[in-house]
């Protein structure tokens, strides 16, 4: 079996292509807004509610996508090919299957799910327009999320970031053609950027089947399909189920506390918008260690080299935490300018800077909770994290966001308050699981191989041998 070393050298050189890779991502999930802040406000608010819905089916596609990702990080460290082969046909399979489920639930229901969410009526004919053209196009993203996680999980990041960077190009040279209208293009508004954000997602599926036609290391044939077998299946649903309704849980929290913010006008919709767009600049480093951190204890795993876990996973949080407090400071202290490219309203201007005042705090939670979240769902300790976290979720983002910002009237300031509560918690709660090592001691018990039945009553009939043997199966180095 091959032997994995992991050391802080390694973790950064493939964090930083993950995290150009994120950026440029956060720059598919984002342009259409930035592009629109000069088209129309209204636009912007459409586009914001109509994203929260979006996002939320995306992020439970890239759960079960991350599913068959750790199974295949842990196969790669076994060196079973025949597992990895059988992993990246389930993970596809999920994939389509979940994309095609989602695509049908938005194209149908954009409308009601608005106005469940207490959208604006001015709003609504463009968000559940650009809801509809986007949802269509889900099926596109479900098999590239899934080309892309199995592409990650064998390190071919530079890979995946040269995709990146092909589809944020089409994406932002499609916005500039449709939106505004150039040349023979039509003006077509937030239509024109929905139909671009499609485009660009196409594009990026086909590149990625494409890449891993030729650059992964193992090639899938129609013979492996006839060998899936459902023990492959059951180690990826095992983490995607689980991670996937905590991810479900988490969005629609995230919906829930959308609808309270509508209730306070436009100006305060935009706001979320913004200081939400400029959060996930804090965080990405961050995102991307994590992720990088994440595939190398997949590998660590696999290969049974347990002892080395801890102590990456505890470096890696302290960078997290360094990195994404520096990033929301800097935003905080910058907020006027920052805020001021994207709008003159006053009183975005104004609420942004205690929103992102507040988010510097917000962060070192975050920060904990995204190497905490994925280090545990690798090393298989996830049903009660994952528990925990939908009960905080609903108890006090949801419930304290409730009493804070519309019972109490601090508005979008005590949403986000209760937003930061919530993070801390559950960071606080997270690394002193982890770091107890319980996980560590469910992973040695599964490598036990129990002996011949011939070897176990000779080893009865000496105590002192079968005590031995138990010893070493069980001792934690």
């Amino acid at each position: 079996m091959k032997k994995y070393t992991v050391n802080g050298k390694r973790i950064f050189l493939m964090s930083l292509p993950i995290f150009f890779e994120l950026f440029l991502q956060l720059l598919v999930g984002n342009i259409d807004q930035i592009m629109l802040s000069g088209y129309s406000e209204t636009s912007v608010a459409a586009i914001g509610n109509a994203n929260t819905i979006i996002n939320l089916v995306i992020v439970i596609l890239t759960m079960a996508a991350s599913g068959g990702m750790i199974a295949l990080t842990h196969y790669i460290g076994a060196g079973d090919e025949q597992k990895q082969k059988t992993a990246i046909i389930w993970t596809f399979v999920l994939g389509g299957a979940f994309g095609l489920i989602f695509t049908v639930i938005l194209v149908a229901a954009a409308k009601p799910l608005l106005t469940a969410l207490n959208a604006p009526q001015e709003i609504i004919p463009e968000a559940a327009g650009y809801i509809t053209v986007v949802g269509a196009g889900l099926i596109l993203q479900a098999l590239m999320l899934s080309g892309t996680a199995v592409l990650r999980s064998f390190s071919r990041l530079k890979d995946i970031l040269i995709i990146a960077v092909v589809m944020n190009l089409t994406n932002i040279l499609g916005n500039w053609l449709l939106i505004n209208g150039i040349s023979i293009f039509p003006e077509m508004g937030i239509m024109g950027a929905a139909i671009s954000t499609d485009f660009s997602k196409f594009l990026g599926l086909a590149i990625t089947l494409i890449v891993l036609r030729f650059r992964s290391p193992v090639r899938v044939k129609i013979a492996d399909f006839k060998k899936m077998d459902m023990a492959t299946f059951k180690d990826i649903i095992k983490v995607a189920l689980p991670t996937g309704t905590e991810t479900a849980s988490y969005n629609l929290s995230q919906i829930v506390i959308l609808s309270f913010i509508n209730l306070f006008g436009t100006s305060v919709i935009n706001t979320k918008v913004y200081c939400s767009m400029l959060a996930n600049i804090s965080y990405l480093y961050s995102t991307a260690i994590a992720q990088s951190t994440q595939i190398n204890i997949g590998y660590l795993v696999g290969a049974k080299e347990y002892s080395m876990v801890s102590g990456r996973v505890g470096t890696t949080t302290l960078i997290c935490i360094g990195v994404s407090v520096a990033v929301a400071a800097i935003l905080w202290l910058t907020s006027d300018f920052v805020v001021g490219m994207l709008s003159t309203d006053p009183v975005v201007l104004e609420l942004s800077k205690t929103i992102l005042l507040i988010d510097v705090a917000l962060e070192i939670g975050r920060a904990v909770n995204l190497v905490m979240t994925r280090c545990l769902a690798t090393v298989g300790d996830i049903n009660l994290p994952v528990t925990i976290t939908i009960m905080m979720e609903w108890a006090v983002e949801v419930g304290f966001g409730y009493l804070f910002g519309v019972h109490l009237g601090y508005g979008l300031v005590g949403i986000w308050i209760a937003m930061a509560v919530d993070e801390i918690l559950r960071g606080i709660f997270f690394a002193v699981r982890f770091f107890r090592k319980k996980w560590m001691h469910k992973e040695r018990k599964k490598d036990i191989v129990l002996p011949p039945k011939a070897d176990i009553l000779e080893a009865v009939k000496s105590p002192r041998t079968l005590f031995e043997g138990l010893s070493r199966a069980f001792r934690i180095d």
